[in-house]
């Protein structure tokens, strides 16, 4: 039959089956044990930053999809919407190509996106919180009144 792995003492360790050469080092960073699985070169801050970005996108829209279908109460909703948003203003600015195309792979399209946008400030209003404010592109537009106070 093949080879069975050992359970006693000593299996594991230098000699016990042949020497530490065995089992390859276990190392951080980039050769870690995940990127045994990937043949892609390292991603640059970019590249992860879109992919955050989208990641947050495609949680806020299963957050919202369930809060409108009933199956997330509002309040709740709102407490994960907004965490995803803040999420989303943590990442920055993201490449607008890369950030269309990972989430066209994840189902999400501009008019999604709009859709998305149009949920997010209806479960503002259900919850009678200020409406935040974006512009023709989508962006959102600080409070000019408070950004001069602050800043």
């Amino acid at each position: 039959m093949g080879a069975s792995a050992s359970t006693g003492a000593g299996a594991g360790s230098p000699g016990a089956s042949g020497g530490a050469d065995d089992q390859p080092p276990v190392k951080s960073g980039q050769d870690s044990y995940g990127s045994w699985f990937s043949s892609s070169k390292p991603k640059s801050a970019s590249e992860i930053r879109d992919e955050k970005y989208c990641t947050q996108l495609v949680c806020l829209s299963g957050v919202l999809d369930r809060w409108r279908s009933g199956d997330m109460k509002t309040q709740e909703a709102l407490c994960h919407a907004d965490y995803h948003m803040e999420k989303i203003q943590e990442v920055g600015r993201v490449d607008a190509e890369n950030a269309r195309e990972i989430l066209a792979r994840k189902g999400i399209d501009d008019k999604k996106r709009e859709e998305l946008q149009k949920a997010y400030l209806d479960l503002k209003k259900a919850c009678g919180q200020r409406v935040p404010q974006f512009d023709d592109e989508g962006r959102h537009v600080q409070d000019r009144g408070w950004h001069k106070v602050c800043c």
